[in-house]
């Protein structure tokens, strides 16, 4: 069992919807971009990679911090 602190067990779980609801919206474009045979732009989905790059580095830190 993990053990969250009461103060940021909300902020996880509302991190924890927002991921679930990320990955249902990227499989609904890819399904979308499979459907109609064109795909995104490469500079959208390096966007998106930065933000999840960004996701990662600030819980390494939080992580860190608490280590």
């Amino acid at each position: 069992m993990i053990n969250i602190p009461a103060k940021q067990s909300p902020v996880i779980n509302r991190l924890h919807d927002c991921m679930t609801q990320a990955l249902a919206y990227a499989a609904a474009i890819r399904d979308n971009a499979q459907d109609d045979g064109v795909p995104i732009p490469m500079e959208l989905v390096a966007s998106f990679e930065d933000d999840y790059n960004n996701i990662i580095a600030a819980l390494h830190e939080a992580h860190h911090l608490a280590g």
